[in-house]
Order: structure tokens, then C-alpha cells, then sequence
């Protein structure tokens, strides 16, 4: 079970992990032909089962949504911390979470660990969430909202693609997945930017803590390399950087539905000479459902390893948690 406090920040990588990658073309997941479609599912249960994450190609061919959205990260990160423009938008000026949050005030996911990032969250656009977060707020910056949204819109069609793709490499009902996950309302994308970092890297100052994502599903694209991963296994490896691919991570509440039979997906940053940036979008349960592992994944040799709970809740502990850490010695 590697989840959160199962990980170690100081575990060192074993290289990268080209070799075991398993890389998945987007446009398959929509192919209408059943012997294609089963391939895909093939793989993705092989890369779910061995890796622990897979890739995706050729998601946005024809389509400016990511340069288009990048840039509006540039223009908006780019600005001083004073600026109007900013401090319009942070967060601890908002009733919820949602918003900018400036360098190192991101939890600690490990015990005694900082981070070096700089975030803008955003959240389901069609209403205020049902959470804390409440209502989206937007930079006065020409195109940003259009732009973000733009990317939410494609990320949304491409996550429900692959939630049925691993519902049924896990043996289970094509829709069940997609179905769980689809109101958005516990859904946020996390704009990210993690400056170059001059000083050596240690187990103390990261880009962003090890720990597993509190969702079903993450979906990340990341402009320079930085991310680390753990396989099935607990290795850790460095995740390769591609223009326009994004690696599709397993989350905490697909473990706890699998009971442990696929595995959430360990991941950290490290900090880096170079400047980097991050698109994240956390794919979640719909808040009235308690997710506990389902019957064809519990026997006599491996009975339920997880308690019910709701995504909500889940999200709340472990925020909870990863605040208290910032207690904790260096």
C-alpha cells in the first residue's frame, strides 16, 4: 500500500524508467474497433499492474490549448508577488482555497520538508464546489479563464476515455469508473510553476513532496523533467518529459476500490537548476459516494485492506495531515 506515509523522501531513484514505459496513443481510447480497444486495455492494465503510470501521446494534435495556456502561465507567474494582479487572486484573501498561493505555501507531504512552487487552483467552472474551495477566481489578465477552461474542457473528455479504459483493465464495467467520477464537483486543476532551484538537492528542500494523490486519477503534463515516480514496486524513477504527452498517475481511491490490486501511484519533484512548469488535473469521486473495496477484489487470502470513506473526507485527512507536517523538525 504506497500510499502517503508509506513513502520515504529520502529513497533515491534507480535512473529513468524509458525501458518499462509503456505509452499510449490517445486517439485509441475513442477507436470504435473492439480488437484495438482491447489492446489498449491490455496495455494499460500491463502499465497499471507493472509501472504503476503510463503515458499518453498525441492527446492534443491540431489544437494550440496547450501552448495557449502555458503562455497565460508565463504572463501570470511572471509577475511580482505584489502585483495587483496576484494579490487579487491569493488565496488567504479568498473564503476558499481555490486561487493563487505563493512560494512555500504549499503543505508538507513529508514531515520537515519545504516546497519551491507557486500554484493558480481551479475547480469545476459550473457552479461553486461543495467543498471549501468555493467559487473560482481569475486573474484580470485577457484569455486566462478562456484558455484555462479551454484545457479543462479537453481534459475532461480525455479523463473519462481513460477511466473506462481502466475500469476495464481491472476487470470491471466500462462506465463504473467514468460513472464515479462524474460530476466534477471535487475535480481541481492545479497550474503550476516550480522556479529554477541553484541549490543541491536535498530531502529537505524539494519542488513538492512524496506522497500519493488523494483522487481516483491525475493527469499531468510537465514542460521540463523534475518528476519522480514510484512503480508498483516503491522504486523510484525519473519520469520522462515529452512535449505535449501526459502521464496518467493512479490515485488513492482506485487503489481502495481495488483493494490494493492496482496500486496509487507515488510521485515527488525535485528541484532543478532549470525553470519548470506543470498542468494537473485531479480526477475525483463524486462527493456521495463511499469508496470501499468491492467484492471481486476481496477473498479469504485477501480480505478488505481498506475502511469506506468519501473523497471528501479523504482529501480533508490528508490536507489536515500534510498541514500538521509543517511542525516537524528539519
Amino acid at each position: 500500500m504506497p500510499l502517503t506515509n508509506d513513502l520515504r523522501q529520502s529513497d533515491r531513484t534507480r535512473g529513468r524508467v524509458d525501458d518499462a514505459l509503456i505509452t499510449i496513443d490517445a486517439r485509441q481510447l475513442m477507436h470504435d474497433d473492439t480488437a484495438e480497444r482491447a489492446a489498449v486495455v491490455t496495455q494499460i492494465r500491463k502499465a497499471c499492474l507493472e509501472t504503476g503510470f503510463f503515458y499518453l501521446d498525441r492527446v492534443f494534435d491540431q489544437s494550440s490549448v496547450v501552448a495557449d495556456l502555458l503562455w497565460q502561465m508565463q504572463r501570470f507567474f511572471g509577475l511580482p508577488d505584489d502585483d495587483p494582479c496576484k494579490q487579487a487572486v491569493y488565496n488567504r484573501h479568498k473564503p476558499g482555497t481555490y486561487g493563487w498561493m505563493p512560494m512555500f505555501g504549499e503543505p508538507a507531504y513529508q514531515p520537515g520538508t519545504v516546497a519551491h512552487l507557486e500554484s493558480f487552483d481551479c475547480g469545476r467552472e459550473s457552479e461553486p464546489a461543495k467543498r471549501l474551495e468555493g467559487e473560482n477566481v481569475w486573474p484580470d489578465l485577457q484569455g486566462f479563464r478562456h484558455n484555462t477552461l479551454a484545457y479543462w474542457a479537453a481534459l475532461t473528455q480525455l479523463g473519462n476515455s481513460v477511466l473506462a479504459a481502466i475500469s476495464q483493465a481491472a476487470g470491471l464495467p466500462s462506465q463504473l469508473l467514468p460513472r464515479n467520477c462524474s460530476s466534477q464537483e471535487l475535480n481541481t486543476m492545479r497550474l503550476l510553476h516550480y522556479p529554477g532551484h541553484k541549490t543541491p538537492a536535498n530531502d529537505g528542500d524539494v519542488g513538492i513532496a512524496a506522497h500519493t494523490d488523494f483522487e481516483c486519477m491525475t493527469l499531468i503534463l510537465q514542460t521540463r523533467p523534475g518528476l519522480e515516480l514510484t512503480d508498483s514496486n516503491g522504486t523510484w524513477y525519473d519520469a520522462p518529459a515529452h512535449d505535449g504527452r501526459i502521464v496518467v498517475l493512479l490515485g488513492d481511491m482506485l487503489e481502495r476500490w481495488t483493494n490494493g490490486f492496482f496500486k496509487a501511484t507515488g510521485h515527488r519533484v525535485r528541484n532543478t537548476p532549470w525553470e519548470r512548469y506543470s498542468i494537473v488535473m485531479f480526477v475525483a469521486v463524486n462527493s456521495d459516494i463511499t469508496i470501499s473495496p468491492l467484492p471481486q477484489f476481496i477473498s479469504a487470502a485477501n480480505p478488505a485492506a481498506y475502511a469506506g470513506v468519501g473523497q471528501r473526507e479523504h482529501i480533508d485527512n490528508e490536507l489536515r495531515q500534510a498541514e500538521s507536517n509543517r511542525a516537524a523538525p528539519r
